[in-house]
């Protein structure tokens, strides 16, 4: 592992948090960076050390970190139903409007899918009638991905990939990946490169605030070493202004409190009251930003 500056400011001091084991039994610092307060892994693992953590079991075997079965027609309903939340949140479709009036008639939109593990994303915008993307490392979503889901997908790092797309996405996305990722400050730099002018980037990630702060080492989210980065509201708000992209769209939500099989009524009102009382109070531990080029 290597001791590297702070992704969003460059700065190399930094305040110790937590120290957490993997399930694989190898322990990672976690740090704040003194500077701009990014949170993060550091030291951090190569490439190739985290891959070893998306193999096949990651998508197919229930753990606090992974899915009971990722290729499933149950979840990836539930998956789309997020999607279509948060589109609504964003009003996103009421610019997605606007988009297709400002277009000759009969012109397909385009949108690209960065991290797109199965698919789904990829598949519910060409459902919609989208010129639909995805890129993905992970060799079991993306072989289900190609040949059961028909999708055209990219099998690459987003950075070293070199498709002739510049210019060329009305949407880009990166659901739940940027903190996933070793450079996202310069992923972000290089989808403005791959955006149409007046095209969206909409990314959601978890959001390091007052919930994960209280939940300690037990917050949900706190899954190293896939989780590499872990951005303040307004920390990820700065940098995306920063990169030249404007007019943010945002939302948080998300209490912390999980759904279990047979959970009493009581139970499920308390976390139905909670999930709403975040999202209204803007405290939720995910967040959602749309962004324009």
């Amino acid at each position: 592992m290597e001791l590297i500056p702070c992704n969003t400011c460059g700065q190399n001091r930094f305040r110790p948090i937590y120290t957490k084991e993997s399930p694989l039994g190898e322990s990672f610092s976690i740090v704040s960076c003194e500077f701009c307060g990014l949170v993060q892994v550091n030291p951090q693992p190569t490439f190739l050390d985290v891959k070893k953590y998306y193999d096949d079991s990651y998508f197919t075997q229930r753990t606090e970190r992974g899915y009971d079965n990722y290729y499933s027609d149950k979840l990836r309903t539930e998956i789309s139903r997020v999607f279509q939340l948060n589109l609504n949140d964003l009003d996103f479709f009421s610019w997605e409007k606007k988009r297709i009036s400002e277009l000759p008639p009969a012109t397909k939109l385009s949108s690209l899918d960065i991290g797109c593990a199965a698919g789904y994303f990829v598949a519910y915008q060409k459902d919609r009638g989208y010129d639909a993307y995805g890129i993905e490392i992970a060799d079991g979503p993306v072989r289900f991905a190609r040949e059961t889901l028909k999708l055209n997908i990219f099998q690459e790092n987003f950075l070293d990939w070199d498709g002739n797309f510049q210019n060329q996405f009305d949407v880009i996305t990166l659901w739940a990946t940027i903190e996933h990722l070793h450079r996202p400050k310069e992923t972000l730099e290089k989808i403005k490169s791959h955006l149409k002018p007046g095209g969206v980037l909409i990314l959601s990630t978890c959001r390091y605030g007052l919930l994960a702060k209280l939940a300690g080492l037990k917050w949900r989210y706190l899954n190293v070493p896939e989780h590499l980065y872990y951005y303040s509201y307004q920390g990820l708000k700065n940098l995306l202004l920063s990169l030249g992209y404007f007019h943010p769209v945002s939302f948080t939500y998300g209490s912390g409190m999980t759904s279990r099989p047979g959970a009493r009524f009581f139970f499920k009102l308390r976390k139905w009251i909670m999930d709403r009382l975040v999202k209204w109070l803007q405290l939720g531990d995910m967040m959602v930003y749309m962004v324009q080029k």
